[in-house]
Formats: C-alpha cells, sequence, structure tokens
C-alpha cells in the first residue's frame, strides 16, 4: 500500500494530483482520507476501483465505488450542543465508530460480489460488538519489528500515538 499526503481535508487539485501520482505508479484501487470527490472522479476516469472518505461518493464515481466510509457526526453534535446549552458539557475524547452509529459503510458498488459484502458486513458487525479489533497482533512496525504480540489488542491511547506505519505500508510519515 503507498501513502501520498497531501497535507489537507479539503483540496480536490491536491487530491487529484495524488490519485493521478499512484494510478501512475500502479495502483489499481485508490483510498482515500480527504473529503472531495477529487479521487474517486479519477478513478472513474481511469476505469479503477475506489473507495470513498466521510460521504457516499458514489455520485462522484457510479462505476469506481466500491464502498466507504461515511461520517455521521450530527447525532453527536446535537447531543453535545444539548450538554453545552445546559452547562453539562465537559471536554472529553470521543471514539465513535460503527457501535455508535458515528461511521457506517457507504453502499457497496455493482462490481462487489454479494458473497464479499456478506463478509464485509460481518465483519463490520464484529468491530461494532467489539469481537474483532482491526488493531490485533501479530502487527508489526513498518521496519519488520514487532509492535503487537499475537492477540494484543492496541488500546485508544495507543492508536493515537502512533508516529509510525505497520509492515506493507510505502510510504514515509511527514516529520
Amino acid at each position: 500500500m503507498k501513502i501520498v499526503w497531501v497535507n489537507s481535508w479539503f483540496d480536490p487539485g491536491k487530491e487529484g494530483d495524488a490519485a493521478k501520482a499512484l494510478i501512475d505508479q500502479g495502483a489499481d484501487v485508490l483510498m482515500q482520507h480527504t473529503d472531495s470527490g477529487a479521487p474517486m472522479q479519477i478513478a472513474e476516469q481511469q476505469g479503477i476501483f475506489a473507495f470513498g472518505q466521510a460521504s457516499n461518493m458514489a455520485n462522484f464515481g457510479p462505476n469506481a465505488q466500491l464502498s466507504g466510509i461515511i461520517d455521521d457526526w450530527a447525532p453527536y453534535y446535537v447531543q453535545q450542543v444539548g450538554k453545552a446549552l445546559d452547562g453539562s458539557w465537559s471536554s472529553t475524547d470521543t471514539w465513535g465508530g460503527f457501535n455508535t452509529g458515528m461511521v457506517a459503510l457507504a453502499p457497496f458498488g455493482a462490481a462487489v460480489p454479494a458473497e464479499l459484502q456478506a463478509r464485509a458486513l460481518e465483519v463490520r458487525d464484529n468491530i461494532a460488538n467489539g469481537t474483532l479489533h482491526p488493531f490485533t497482533g501479530p502487527i508489526n512496525k513498518q521496519d519488520g519489528s514487532a509492535w503487537l504480540a499475537d492477540g494484543e489488542v492496541a488500546d485508544d491511547g495507543t492508536l493515537l500515538g502512533m508516529g509510525f506505519y505497520v509492515e506493507g505500508i510505502d510510504g514515509v510519515l511527514p516529520q
């Protein structure tokens, strides 16, 4: 997996350039952690697949989108504003995911076989109910050194403090 940093949450030009650079390096599936539809549009134009980020991006790449992550923070924001208004708000870390509804899967594209859709939904459900944690060892750091032992699970604080990539990632963290 190759990573290109654009150092922005929303910059369609940079996101599009990053997508093109990855395709030029042989990428046949794009994923993003930025918010514009540019990478999905590039995938659609180039006839490859992609996963969206933050919203359903199928309109940008109806043939390209395999699925994606949808962020739905509206109920959380309503709850927090209510707490601010009634004086009960306090600053806390929030790690909402599938289990809280803050994160959902985008619809699957037509290219995703039904069996794979069912497996993906099973994995999503297992993450949501806590029977599967994506960061469960054995996992090595990018350089091959051990990070998590077999069965060891990284807690939220450990994940928040990660200053390295895991094995299989081709890239360098910005300094």
